[in-house]
């Protein structure tokens, strides 16, 4: 089925090596687990996106030398729009222009750290979305997993700071003060810690997969898998160790 160009996604994609995963993540699990479970995260979210019909993709990414294109993500090689070591907040407003220049009307910003999102929430989102109307995903953590914003409003991310501090409050006062409107989105989390992984496993465990992994797709990443629940029933400490998004 053809994509509706009129509606864009944005996904923002690491390379699976330590040194290019964020300081959270490598805080909560480790530098080495850190990469393993946002490659897992990333994964999952790509397949989600990709199965999405009413929308086109676009994938923001710095190749390196070690991962110079997204075969490790997709054998079919999707190509992306590269970055080049930008600071997040100018890449993510790079990445709504490029959207914005190729024809899309609507484009989502979507966190790959909130592993519950789901396709009906996109549409809920693309249909909401307008010049008068922004849509928000909070999560737990007190950030936000989606963003969807017209042309006409992505002026909200002019001015440099809306991810800094409280970032959920942050976008909220910018879209208040932009005198848009609000879709909020249902909640969820993001996996930023033991709890919240552990949380995201069990999950998994309790969903029937409809769409088994071909064994020739990224065959890492399923000892990957084994590697995530292994080490947080030998390690996770007991009680909330939660770790607030920044």
């Amino acid at each position: 089925m053809a994509k509706n160009r009129n509606n864009c996604i944005i996904l923002l994609v690491e390379p699976p090596e330590q040194e290019k995963i964020s300081g959270e993540l490598k805080t909560a699990f480790g530098p080495e687990r850190a990469a393993h479970v946002n490659g897992d995260l990333l994964l999952e979210a790509y397949r989600t996106l990709k199965n999405f019909n009413d929308a086109i993709l676009i994938l923001s990414y710095e190749k390196t030398q070690q991962h110079p294109d997204l075969t490790w993500l997709d054998p079919e090689d999707p190509g992306f729009l590269d970055y080049k070591n930008k600071p997040l907040e100018e890449r993510i407003r790079n990445a709504f222009q490029l959207a914005f220049f190729t024809g899309a009307k609507k484009v989502l910003l979507v966190n790959h750290l909130s592993p519950e999102l789901k396709e009906e929430w996109l549409s809920q989102a693309f249909g909401a979305v307008s010049d008068k109307t922004v849509a928000l995903g909070p999560t737990q953590e007190g950030t936000f997993y989606l963003l969807g914003l017209t042309q006409q409003n992505q002026k909200i991310l002019e001015a440099p700071g809306f991810l800094s501090g409280k970032t959920l409050e942050n976008m909220t006062e910018r879209i208040k003060k932009g005198k848009l409107s609000v879709l909020t989105m249902p909640e969820t989390y993001c996996v930023t810690s033991e709890d919240s992984l552990r949380k995201w496993i069990e999950n998994r465990e309790k969903t029937p997969n409809f769409f088994p992994e071909k064994q020739e797709h990224m065959p890492e990443q399923k000892r990957h898998n084994r590697h995530h629940v292994k080490a947080h029933e030998n390690t996770a400490p007991p009680g909330n160790n939660d770790v607030a998004g920044e």
